[in-house]
């Protein structure tokens, strides 16, 4: 489930935000002709064979497919999700937020507004206002509020949201970072891009079933 936040109210927009899952069905593999190629029959050597179905791949295989059945491993963004969530108010300036996106390395940061969400900034909107030096200390800033550049509509989601419909949300909507949010409104957790990818490239490999 996804929710929109902004200065107005929130607005439950369910899962009809993106479009639904698609699964590639598998391809069609045609059998090996027997003849030049030196294939076997497996269900007819098996009934020459009895002793062997129980060692046999293919007997491996059906029972695997027998103790999947049913299983809907799915990981979803409580699982992967980085909480405290670091935030700001409307009225801070650029410069205190950058600051502070330096201080704990995070490029989001939500917006309050007594103690509401408002908004969201991210890194690249406070850079088209700041003059860095090449040490990466402020030269110039512009004199204004996190008010000012801040995205008023902020995508949220819930923690039991399957992480796959949450990479969808980052594609179909350029966004790099999803804030989460339990149903009475309070905010949990915040879910990046980078949050995906660490998640994809640890060990054990990461397996969906759906």
């Amino acid at each position: 489930m996804f929710i929109v936040y902004s200065p107005e109210g929130q607005r439950i927009i369910g899962a009809s935000l993106i479009p639904p899952l698609k699964v590639d069905p598998a391809s069609r593999i045609n059998p090996v002709e027997q003849a030049g190629f030196g294939a076997v029959n497996v269900e007819e050597h098996e009934r020459e064979n009895p002793a062997k179905r129980a060692q046999s791949p293919l007997n491996a295989y059906e029972l695997m497919q027998k103790q999947e059945q049913g299983r809907r491993l799915v990981v979803k963004v409580a699982d992967i999700m980085s909480y405290p969530v670091i935030h700001v108010s409307s009225e801070w300036t650029i410069e205190q937020a950058w600051l502070l996106m330096q201080q704990h390395k995070i490029k989001h940061l939500p917006v309050l507004m007594h103690d509401r969400l408002v908004g969201i900034c991210s890194q690249d909107d406070l850079l088209a206002r700041i003059i860095l030096s090449k040490k990466g200390d402020i030269e110039g800033v512009k004199a204004e509020q996190v008010a000012d550049v801040m995205h008023a509509n902020v995508i949220t989601t819930v923690p039991e949201t399957d992480i796959r419909r949450v990479a969808q949300v980052f594609d179909d909507y350029s966004i790099g970072a999803l804030l989460v949010m339990s149903t009475q409104g309070v905010m949990l957790g915040i879910v990046t891009k980078m949050d995906l990818i660490h998640r994809l490239s640890q060990e054990p490999p990461l397996e969906l079933y759906v």
